[in-house]
């Protein structure tokens, strides 16, 4: 069973709360669309905040809050930073709730978010939906970001694996940012999976892409794994040189992105780009390959 209800969150955040009896769901209606939280019922957020956002938050300033929010690619410093800090419009049909942002000013995209929560499985479905409301045709990609809670590690996949012999050409690219220093110790090469180790110590930055049909991304903390899936639409055009799934960390977070693919959009169009959330308990971080399998074979198809 799905309960859905408002409450208040923190420091009297106004947020639509969605449950069944496994796990929670926290979006802002104040700001956004956000979602806040996201763990186990009367559990750890999986989420990382932003306190001094939520607290002070400026109205002409964008603010990143921390939590889940939908962007459009690719990233621009002017277009992709406008503040979305006014109170969003929802509402709900049966099980679905429905989380909207017209438009206004300078931001071109209405953006929504269509949140659906399983009754039986700790497995949330979102659906992020950019649409086009101005009188140009845009071209962008809709753009999934969740802000982690620190310590712990994400994992991201590389593609099939095969020998020498029966496969010449090349399958996927690691996609790397002027930042990106690949001696950094808080990564983990392995033959089938990246791993990275957010560490609250280290302050540098750091983001590598993947460019591949892989659309998951998973992130082991505090007992608990948080794996989330996308479809990879094969042969079209993705921002950031080709890549449908991103990790960047620094020493407050780590983020999990995952990406649609680039289009011409029409005014009064719309892209959809959709998330299959889990959560997975009792779990430590994967110390190798064969440990990353144990964890995620079964959600995985």
């Amino acid at each position: 069973m799905v309960t859905i209800s408002p409450t208040l969150f923190l420091h009297n955040t106004n947020v639509i709360r969605i449950a069944n009896e496994f796990i929670e769901l926290l979006v802002s209606i104040d700001f956004g669309p956000r979602v806040l939280f996201f763990g186990a019922l009367r559990g750890v957020n999986q989420f990382y905040l932003q306190p001094q956002d939520l607290l002070n938050s400026q109205p002409d300033q964008f603010h990143f809050f921390g939590g889940h929010r939908l962007w459009a690619a690719p990233e621009d410093p002017i277009k992709t930073y406008i503040p979305d800090n006014e109170p969003v419009e929802w509402h709900q049909q049966e099980n679905t709730v429905i989380i909207h942002q017209p438009a206004c000013g300078k931001q071109l995209l209405a953006k929504t978010l269509s949140l659906v929560m399983d009754p039986l499985l700790p497995q949330v479905t979102i659906t992020h939906i950019l649409t086009n409301a101005s009188k140009q045709v845009l071209n962008f990609a809709p753009w999934a970001l969740t802000q982690m809670a620190p310590g712990g590690m994400a994992i991201m996949p590389l593609p099939p694996r095969g020998k020498h012999s029966e496969n010449l050409l090349p399958t996927a690219s690691l996609v790397l940012w002027p930042y990106t220093d690949l001696s950094d110790p808080r990564l983990r090469w392995g033959y089938e999976y990246i791993r990275a180790q957010q560490n609250p110590q280290r302050a540098q930055s750091l983001k590598f892409g993947m460019a591949s049909n892989l659309g998951w991304l998973a992130y082991a903390n505090q007992n608990q794994l948080f794996l989330k899936q996308s479809r990879v639409a094969t042969g079209k055009p993705y921002p950031d040189r080709g890549t449908a799934i991103q990790v960047f960390m620094d020493d407050a977070m780590l983020e999990l992105e995952t990406l649609g693919p680039l289009a011409d959009v029409y005014p009064g169009q719309a892209l959809e780009h959709i998330e299959t959330w889990h959560l997975i308990d009792s779990v430590q971080p994967p110390q190798d390959d064969a440990a990353v399998h144990l964890l995620i074979d079964s959600f995985i198809k």
